[in-house]
């Protein structure tokens, strides 16, 4: 469970890319929008990095190539919404406080102490015969940078640091092996064409914490923009600076990307509303006769606007950047709790087929965390600010679950 009781959140559209053409940016080789057979995405983070990450970059890939002992690992969460290492090895882990890399938290939720071993695991296959369970939450959001010390225990001494940088989505998409097939993969995404376009680089596109575009890299040229049209989806003005962050090139888009809104406050309030639509008759031998048709769910959300006297503003991206994306019945994602990007599960959906956490779903709070898919049934909105002072612009919206 996210241990945040007013945790961030977030508005995704979906990205549509079937205007574009020609090449879009270039490095060594050109990106083109001829590459993408795949033309509609669910919301930017299914279109930058396809909820997954690179083959070999994925959390327990990197773990195991870091590694001096131990034949197989596996990293991912437990039924308990815990982080779960697993090893055929006798190991202990802690967080390497002393690691200077910019950016460095216990994403995991380890601590600054060995954490032993205790039985099997509980997720990966196979079941490995040695697993550590985080005592704490793991950290929701983009990730920087991680440092972790793992040592051996009991038939030897072996130990080895496992390092992480470069940056990621979030836990969850850090776990996740791109190409996986469930239903949230997405092999076909921007940073796998790029990838395939410059091998031998290592290239992450992602999300940051602001709802900012974000590319890090190594081994890879800059980018040089073909497609003006292309970057200003992204939010990119094509005036950023390469910033260097653990050894990796990073550009982050100047602006917010258009279709994603990431309010810098909690929302205020969110509930269900339900409609049973179906035909009914009166008998005329009294009583009714009733063809059923369907149950729909919808979220109403209500949330402040950040406007120009504000933190940020996000007044006119709403406007001019976001809004023109989901009009009415388009799909839209709401991120219930930012940096959690699994899917949402009530607590009666939970099986012996289906845990209550894993890579794809959440059930916390009974729905009430992980991100809910729907389309936009709100049509207009009366941005009117409460008082004299344009801080902050409530705004209502209902969103009928999928």
């Amino acid at each position: 469970m996210n241990p945040s009781p007013s945790p961030d959140f977030a508005l995704l559209s979906a990205v549509d890319i079937t205007a574009f053409t020609g090449n879009l940016f270039t490095r060594t080789g050109s990106i083109s929008a001829g590459l993408f057979t795949k033309k509609v995405y669910e919301d930017m983070i299914t279109f930058l990095n396809g909820r997954g990450m690179s083959s070999g970059n994925d959390l327990p890939a990197l773990l195991l190539a870091s590694s001096n002992f131990g034949t197989i690992w596996h990293v991912g969460i437990d039924a308990n919404d815990k982080v779960e290492v697993s090893s055929t090895h006798a190991f202990r882990i802690k967080f390497n406080s002393a690691s200077t890399a910019d950016g460095l938290t216990d994403v995991l939720g380890i601590g600054d102490s060995f954490v032993l071993y205790t039985g099997g695991a509980t997720i990966g296959s196979p079941r490995l015969p040695y697993k550590v369970t985080a005592p704490y939450d793991w950290e929701r959001g983009e990730i920087v940078a991680f440092s972790y010390i793992i040592e051996e225990v009991g038939s030897g001494t072996a130990s080895f640091t496992w390092n992480f940088a470069g940056g990621a989505q979030d836990l969850i998409v850090a776990c996740r092996a791109r190409g996986n097939a469930d239903i949230d993969d997405s092999a076909e995404c921007l940073e796998a064409e790029d990838l395939i376009k410059h091998a031998g680089s290592d290239i992450r596109w992602y999300l940051d914490n602001n709802g900012h575009v974000k590319c890090s890299y190594v081994i890879a040229p800059d980018i040089t923009w073909d497609n003006d049209d292309f970057r200003n989806r992204l939010g990119f003005t094509g005036s950023e600076t390469v910033e260097t962050v653990n050894f990796y090139s990073v550009i982050t888009a100047t602006h917010p990307a258009p279709g994603v809104l990431k309010p810098t406050r909690p929302y205020q309030a969110s509930h269900l509303s339900v409609e049973n639509v179906s035909q009914a008759r009166r008998k005329i031998s009294g009583g009714y006769t009733a063809n059923y048709v369907g149950t729909y769910i919808t979220t109403s959300l209500l949330f402040d606007l950040d406007a120009r006297l504000d933190t940020v503003d996000l007044y006119r991206h709403f406007t001019d950047k976001f809004i023109n994306f989901i009009s009415e019945g388009e799909r839209i994602n709401f991120y219930q709790v930012w940096g959690d990007s699994r899917r949402t599960l009530i607590s009666e959906d939970v099986n012996s087929d289906q845990p209550a956490h894993d890579l794809v779903y959440t059930s916390s709070r009974n729905g009430y965390e992980g991100r809910i898919r729907a389309s936009l049934i709100t049509k207009e909105y009366e941005l009117a600010y409460p008082s004299n002072l344009r801080r902050r612009v409530p705004v209502r919206m209902r969103l009928e679950h999928l």
